[in-house]
């Protein structure tokens, strides 16, 4: 069977954009990709961890585990033969749990949806279940990428490599911070960028604002919002720090927002 191409995801969440009013709650819904869904899942997992041991850490081995069982259990695909961790069903309410919160959306929720179109199911016949595993697992080829393999590939200098790595990285943190200004509650971004430029910023903290938010109903990056904006005050007042409630101090405010600020106004 023919691989699915970027193409006609790209046509399939152009279809979800023009039927936002009836498909979800926002024009702001965020759509996730699969590096998105893997982040969001590895993050449940990783509460989950928390909740049960004490340690927000996951095993790259569990995450591989259960990506797959989790892909082929939300596609309706047989999972007979795939093993399964503990408190999966945990991990699963805290992904969805996460992506209401964050109103976002990935894209196999974006592809069911599309797909109760029914005057446009036409569309989607070429995306089966099966092709948006493959697309979703990277095991997917360009059906119309005209790429000769009988011709070695140039060898790339580690010099490029490292240019093209940064390149991708400088690209996802852009991405990143025009996302939060779309959708404020998006904390993938937020995660993203938390920590860059270099902030400081560890695991922990990034843990105690997610309790924090949590806590508050509300997401991230609001809640640092709210945290500059007291911060701005009392430094007005002639306070130079600000702790609060044990998460963060004005200097970790202040430098992210003013460097997304900067962003949002060039």
């Amino acid at each position: 069977m023919a691989g699915l191409n970027q193409k006609s995801i790209l046509d399939m969440i152009k279809e979800f954009r023009m039927n936002w009013h009836t498909l979800c709650n926002s024009e702001r819904t965020t759509v996730c990709g699969a590096d998105s869904m893997l982040l969001a899942l590895q993050l449940s997992m990783a509460e989950n961890n928390k909740q049960h041991s004490g340690e927000f850490t996951v095993s790259l081995s569990d995450i591989i585990l259960t990506w797959k069982y989790f892909l082929h259990e939300k596609l309706n695909l047989p999972v007979e033969n795939i093993k399964v961790i503990d408190h999966y069903d945990d991990i699963r309410k805290m992904y969805d749990d996460f992506l209401k919160n964050s109103n976002m959306l990935d894209l196999i929720d974006v592809y069911k949806k599309c797909s109760d179109l029914t005057s446009n199911c036409e569309n989607y016949a070429n995306i089966s279940p099966s092709c948006l595993l493959d697309f979703l697992s990277g095991r997917e080829y360009a059906v119309d990428d005209e790429t000769d393999f009988s011709k070695p590939a140039s060898p790339m200098s580690k010099h490029n490599q490292e240019n093209e790595k940064v390149r991708l990285l400088a690209k996802k943190i852009i991405y990143s911070y025009l996302n939060l200004l779309v959708n404020s509650k998006n904390d993938l971004a937020l995660a993203h960028i938390l920590n860059i430029p270099d902030r400081g910023l560890g695991r922990e903290a990034f843990t105690d604002l997610k309790h924090a938010a949590r806590e508050k109903q509300m997401s991230m990056f609001l809640l640092t919002d709210q945290g500059l904006n007291l911060s701005l005050l009392q430094w007005k007042c002639g306070v130079l720090s600000l702790d609060h409630q044990g998460i963060l101090n004005s200097d970790i405010f202040l430098g992210t927002y003013s460097y997304a600020l900067n962003l949002s106004l060039t």
